[in-house]
């Protein structure tokens, strides 16, 4: 691993490798519940394109209090009966009721992060704490953008919101992962839309207010529509007509 950016705090980062990604992208299309395939993916490409990333987190507000104690953004998620005191009809209620039904832990993308490759993150905890404060805080945000922005956890919801999060915060794997899978779903399901969806989807990502600086944490207590007016996100109404029509299977080896 090497060093790079002087914009920002030293962080890790490997050679751009195109065959590692595209292995790594047909193992994902094989069992898209193999999450190491993505963490792979990311791996291979996304180099040095992290260090506009980190330069905005480590000087915002936020980034800084997340360096500072990032167990604050996790006791806030993890506290359910608060969650629940906001009542029906909060952001703090959609993310609730998302993990159930979908039978997710808050901390569930870190922990398969580390579970992936653990001399890395023990190796980011020793040697780069910022880089670190800032993938653990994207990891636990990851849920959170879901109910945000409305996009599912079936194969097109999880492209399309890789295609908002690349678009939205720089990171390089991210688009390009939303663009491969975008293109295979294309391909099986000739019905849908998906170029549209995914244009829709940059779209709401250069619009709306830049989560790498915002504490999400603080809207939870908001009505849902007022949390997303806040960060000017309007879910789009083409995929959710898309997912509410279809009856067919699902794409990309999915299960039904």
């Amino acid at each position: 691993m090497t060093e790079q950016h002087a914009a920002c705090p030293p962080y890790p980062w490997e050679p751009f490798n195109p065959i590692r990604a595209w292995n790594a992208f047909w193992g994902l299309v094989g069992d898209r519940d193999d999450t190491r395939y993505v963490f792979e993916f990311f791996r291979a490409v996304n180099a040095q394109s992290m260090g506009g990333i980190l330069g905005r987190f480590v000087n915002s507000e936020f980034g800084r209090s997340q360096i500072e104690d990032r167990t604050r953004f996790a006791e806030k998620l993890l506290d359910r009966e608060t969650l629940k005191s906001y009542g029906r009809g909060t952001f703090a209620a959609a993310y609730l009721h998302y993990l159930d039904t979908e039978n997710l832990d808050p901390l569930g993308v870190h922990v398969a992060a580390v579970e992936n490759a653990p001399d890395l993150y023990a190796q980011l905890e020793r040697e780069y704490p910022e880089f670190a404060a800032m993938t653990y805080t994207f990891h636990l945000a990851h849920d959170l953008h879901h109910v945000l922005t409305g996009y599912g956890r079936d194969p097109l919801g999880e492209a399309l919101l890789l295609t908002y999060n690349g678009n939205q915060n720089g990171t390089r794997g991210s688009r390009l992962l939303g663009m491969f899978a975008g293109l295979r779903i294309r391909s099986e399901i000739w019905q849908w839309p998906v170029g549209r969806m995914m244009a829709n989807a940059r779209k709401m990502a250069r619009e709306s207010t830049d989560m790498v600086v915002t504490d999400l944490t603080e809207l939870l207590p908001l009505p849902l529509e007022e949390a997303r007016q806040r960060l000017n996100i309007q879910p789009d109404p083409l995929y959710r007509e898309v997912r509410d029509s279809w009856a067919g299977p699902e794409p990309v080896s999915a299960k039904a």
